[in-house]
C-alpha cells in the first residue's frame, strides 16, 4: 500500500523563477525506507518540505493515504508526519524533557496541560532513542549525537506514521553516525515507520534504505533498490565525480577514486 503518491508534481518557492521540482512521479510504500540523493540544489530538501505539507505543489497531485494532503489541517498532518530538519535552533535554553514534550502538541487541546498519556509517550520516546537519562539535562550542553537523539525522540512523541529526515548525519562524527543509523533501522521496524531521508551519504543509503531516488535539476534521474541504482557510472553522472565501489554483505560501499582512478 502506498502512503505517498506524487503525480506529475511541480513545486516552486514563492518569488522564485522556474520550478524547483518539475514533473515528479513517485510512490512511497507504507513502512518503506526511501533515500533522496543528489547534488546541492537537486531538490531533495524541497521534496521533503512538499511531503511534510510545508510547501504546496504548484502543479500535479500529492496524495497521502489516498487523500489530498492539502486537505489535512496542520494539526492533522503533524499527527501523521514528523519532520526532522538539518538543524534546530532554540531562542532560549531548554531542558530535554521540554523539547520532547513539544512533540505532543498536535495531540493536545488548546491551553490543555500535558496528560498522563502525554507523559508516558514522551518517556517511551526517550527510551526508544536511548536518551531517557538525558531528560533533565539542558539541551544546549549535549553533544551533537545526543542532541540528534533528543530531536528524534521529540519527533517520535508525535506518534507519526511517517518520519522525514533532512541529512540526519550531517553534523555527526563516524561513531555517532553509526549509532544513529542503527537506531533508525530499529525504530523503523519496531514503530512500523515510513522513513524518507535526504542525504549525500551513499553508504548510509546503501546500508539503511530499501530504495533510493536520485534527483538532479528537480527531476527524478533514477529510482530503485540501492544495489541496482547506485552504480559508479550513475553516481558520476549525478555528482560529476568518480567513485569506486566494493561489495560487502550484499551491499556496495563507495569511496572517492584517486584522480587517476577509473570508473568501475
Amino acid at each position: 500500500m502506498s502512503i505517498f503518491r506524487l503525480q506529475r508534481l511541480h513545486a516552486v518557492y514563492p518569488g522564485a523563477t522556474g520550478f524547483t521540482l518539475a514533473g515528479i512521479d513517485l510512490e512511497i510504500g507504507e513502512g518503506e525506507s526511501v533515500g533522496l540523493l543528489g547534488p546541492n540544489g537537486a531538490g531533495k530538501s524541497t521534496l521533503l518540505r512538499v511531503l511534510a505539507g510545508f510547501l504546496p505543489p504548484s502543479q500535479g497531485r500529492l496524495l497521502f493515504e489516498d487523500g489530498d494532503l492539502a486537505l489535512l489541517s496542520p494539526r492533522e498532518r503533524a499527527r501523521k508526519i514528523a519532520f526532522l530538519p538539518q538543524s534546530v535552533q532554540f531562542a532560549f535554553p531548554m531542558r530535554v524533557w521540554d523539547i520532547v514534550e513539544m512533540g505532543r502538541h498536535p495531540h493536545q487541546g488548546r491551553f490543555r496541560s500535558p496528560s498522563k498519556q502525554d507523559h508516558r509517550v514522551c518517556e517511551r520516546s526517550l527510551e526508544l532513542c536511548d536518551a531517557l537519562s538525558l531528560r533533565d539535562r539542558p539541551f544546549q550542553e549535549l553533544s551533537g549525537g545526543e542532541q540528534q537523539r533528543v530531536l528524534l525522540a521529540s519527533a517520535l512523541a508525535q506518534t507519526p506514521r511517517v518520519l522525514l529526515l533532512d541529512e540526519p548525519t550531517k553534523a555527526l562524527d563516524l561513531a555517532h553516525q553509526g549509532s544513529l543509523l542503527a537506531l533508525l533501522r530499529r525504530l523503523q521496524r519496531s514503530e512500523k515507520l515510513t522513513l524518507v531521508c535526504a542525504t549525500h551519504d551513499l553508504n548510509l543509503a546503501g546500508i539503511l534504505l530499501d530504495r533510493v531516488v536520485l534527483l538532479k535539476g528537480g527531476r527524478v534521474l533514477a529510482q530503485g533498490e540501492p544495489r541496482k541504482v547506485l552504480t559508479a557510472r550513475r553516481i558520476r553522472s549525478l555528482y560529476g565525480t568518480t567513485v569506486e565501489g566494493i561489495g560487502h554483505r550484499g551491499r556496495r560501499i563507495f569511496f572517492l577514486s584517486s584522480p587517476q582512478g577509473g570508473v568501475r
